[in-house]
């Protein structure tokens, strides 16, 4: 007996070493076994590897320690690191040219698999000597079921915040959702012991099938926090001071509230009151701390926006670039009474030749008179200025076909001077027995325009608009205001800072 069993040694030994990938094989197998152990008395420890995607990542939470003040009352690992300093993985892009399985990080399933799939993986697990001094950290990790009594007689175990009501009678790790009756002798027995095995016909991924992964289990996903108030835009008056959030039901023993604020860091919530700011954007998320059984739940994202108290100012108006006939005649004055400023054009008199010429036409006229506002509310109406608009007669193509009146803004509230320009556009028609269709128009060209102010990081933007002052001289439609033939009417230009949220 002793003689075959030399002879079955020294055949298993000469094949070990005719073929080292058996042997890098078995290594690799008992390297994830092992890494796997660790991982489960890692995440039985209070550690939490939700959002790592690497091997390397995984075992280097493996490496970090408790802080010391949690060392006296720990009931494991006093330190709690599971894992040598100098361990670290070797990532591949490929497999080798015998194709031998490799080590990937299964984020679902929590643990470390072989794979033969193509690309990026773990070849070998190997200690880096250099690594023999450093200091991978410490982490604050939550608390395990229990924990040593340090402040009490009697028990040496002490329930701790995440076990409220520890199970003493069932040996199984406490589960807060499972039933806590313990033992019990009459429940039945599973239909099978042995795990279910993957259809190797499938195409989960398995052997002979067409995916490169194994199919995942579905996890349950966390609900979705409650930020209140809800974001969104508030008058100044009604601006919100605070906010608060719930989990919406999550349980704590398998989540965390977290909060961030502007796309900084993630923080844990801890029930107190939230601070405000303008343009502020608010997030929360149920944070899974067990990532094998429960999925993080989607974010909730608020941003409160302000509206100013109000727009307070005046302007004054200049009129510029006149664009025409061949024959424009022009006539302009910025400087009237009451900062007025006037617009005339058009050739009232008739060529009756030899050098003699007969004034009967009435030049087209525009005076502009600005008027100050005061406390206006975004997105409301207001009077940037009157305009009193004379449909004249001209001759020989002389007539303007668009102007532009500048209007220079002086704002005391905010405190900030602006300039708009507004382009305008005139139609000259026919005279017929049609009053309305033989009358003269004054054309907003852009109704929404050039001026633009940010104020707590909402955007304003000036529109404008006709309102008529004398129905019976002229009428509004749409950006257009008619002016019957031979008429003088007057037209309130109308303007508001319309916000964007």
């Amino acid at each position: 007996m002793i003689s075959i069993l030399g002879v079955i040694v020294a055949v298993t030994v000469s094949l070990v070493a005719d073929d080292p990938g058996a042997a890098r094989n078995a290594k690799l197998e008992s390297d994830i076994s092992t890494l796997n152990q660790m991982v489960a008395l890692y995440v039985a420890d209070g550690g939490n590897l939700g959002g790592l995607t690497t091997p390397q990542q995984v075992i280097d939470k493996l490496k970090k320690i408790r802080p010391h003040t949690d060392w006296k009352k720990h009931t494991g690992m006093a330190s709690g690191r599971l894992v040598d300093v100098r361990l670290m993985a070797r990532p591949t892009t490929r497999p080798d040219s015998d194709n031998n399985p490799r080590v990937v990080w299964d984020r679902a399933m929590q643990r470390f698999q072989l794979t033969t799939s193509s690309g990026t993986a773990v070849s070998e697990f190997y200690l880096d000597e250099t690594l023999a001094g450093s200091n991978p950290g410490t982490e604050k990790r939550t608390n395990p079921f229990v924990s040593f009594n340090t402040d009490k007689k009697g028990w040496v175990w002490s329930p701790t915040a995440t076990n409220t009501q520890p199970n003493y009678l069932n040996p199984r790790p406490y589960d807060p959702l499972a039933d806590s009756g313990g033992f019990n002798p009459e429940e039945e027995q599973p239909p099978s012991g042995e795990p279910p095995t993957p259809d190797p016909g499938g195409d989960g991924g398995g052997p002979g099938g067409d995916g490169e992964n194994p199919t995942l289990p579905t996890l349950s996903k966390l609900p979705r926090p409650v930020i209140t108030p809800g974001g969104g835009t508030f008058a100044f008056a009604a601006f919100p001071a605070s906010a608060t959030i719930s989990s919406n039901g999550a349980l704590p023993a398998v989540s965390r509230l977290m909060y961030r604020v502007n796309g900084g860091a993630w923080t844990e919530y801890t029930g107190a009151t939230l601070s405000l700011s303008p343009a502020m954007t608010l997030q929360a998320k149920n944070e899974s701390t067990r990532p094998a059984e429960y999925a993080d739940s989607s974010v909730n994202t608020q941003t409160y926006y302000r509206l100013t108290s109000g727009f307070s100012g005046t302007g004054d108006g200049t009129w510029g670039n006149a664009i025409g006939g061949t024959n424009l005649v022009t006539n302009i004055q910025n400087d009237g009474p009451d900062d007025s400023a006037t617009f005339k054009h058009g050739n009232t008199k008739l060529d009756l030749g030899n050098g003699e010429y007969l004034d009967a036409g009435v030049e087209n006229v525009l005076t502009f008179t600005p008027e100050d506002f005061d406390t206006v509310v975004p997105n409301v109406w207001f009077t940037l200025g009157e305009l009193m608009m004379l449909n004249g007669t001209t001759f020989y193509n002389s007539e303007a076909t668009g102007v532009t009146l500048s209007v220079n803004m002086t704002l005391t509230q905010p405190a900030i001077n602006l300039t708009t320009h507004i382009d305008l556009g005139f139609t000259s028609t026919e005279n017929t027995s049609d009053r309305l269709a033989s009358a003269d128009a004054v054309q907003l060209k852009n109704p929404t325009t050039d001026v633009n102010i940010i104020i707590d990081g909402v955007e304003y933007r000036l529109e404008l608009s006709w309102e008529t002052l004398d129905p019976g001289a002229g009428v509004v439609q749409g950006n257009n205001f008619l002016i019957f033939e031979g008429a003088t009417a007057q037209a309130r230009l109308r303007a508001r800072f319309t916000s964007n949220h």
